[in-house]
């Protein structure tokens, strides 16, 4: 079995645990990302999440995984992104099966399909977290950031993860450009 990952994140420069056979390589998928999702139960850095209500369409990266199991590389996933289950999102051609949450339009998934199609790859996995910033905009979020000075290792831990979505995932959202 062909299996690819889909990355916009930090994935893209820190991919410990995937077992890649391949190098990223940006897709012409556009979806809506933004940094709507504060991790570490709410304490800690911003993160870029797929967010249907409050995300920018961005191009996406993929990367075929040494890994021919696809429950193996779904934990592989799980275990990289320290969550459960739930929040990996997949699609399988193979069986007609698939795990993913209200943040994809019918119409993400339709380009998910055709991109594997189009590249001969058999399944397709990525990290499904849900945005869960409460009343998510860029001055909450910059308000949120700079609330955060005082603990100088996350305010860096912050501004670094955003420097890097923009420069390993040319990321664009009203928050990069205000911040970079």
């Amino acid at each position: 079995m062909k299996i690819a990952y889909f990355a916009w994140g930090s994935l893209l420069w820190n991919n410990d645990g995937l077992d890649l056979l391949t190098s990223w390589k940006r897709t012409n998928i556009k979806i809506p990302l933004n940094f709507s999702r504060i991790s570490d139960n709410k304490k800690g850095r911003l993160t870029l999440v797929i967010d249907k209500d409050n995300g920018y369409l961005n191009k996406i990266y993929y990367a075929i995984s040494n890994n021919i199991n696809l429950n193996i590389a779904i934990d592989h996933l799980k275990k990289r992104e320290k969550t459960v289950k739930n929040f990996i999102g997949y699609i399988n051609l193979k069986n007609n099966t698939s795990r993913y949450s209200n943040q994809l339009s019918v119409n993400d998934i339709e380009l998910f399909k055709k991109f594997a199609n189009k590249n001969k790859i058999d399944a397709i996995i990525w990290t499904d977290l849900p945005p869960n910033f409460n009343n998510f905009n860029t001055d909450n979020a910059l308000e949120y950031i700079n609330s955060h000075k005082k603990d100088n290792i996350l305010y860096k831990k912050m501004i670094e993860y955003i420097f890097f979505c923009k420069v390993y995932g040319k990321i664009n959202t009203p928050l990069t450009k205000k911040i970079l």
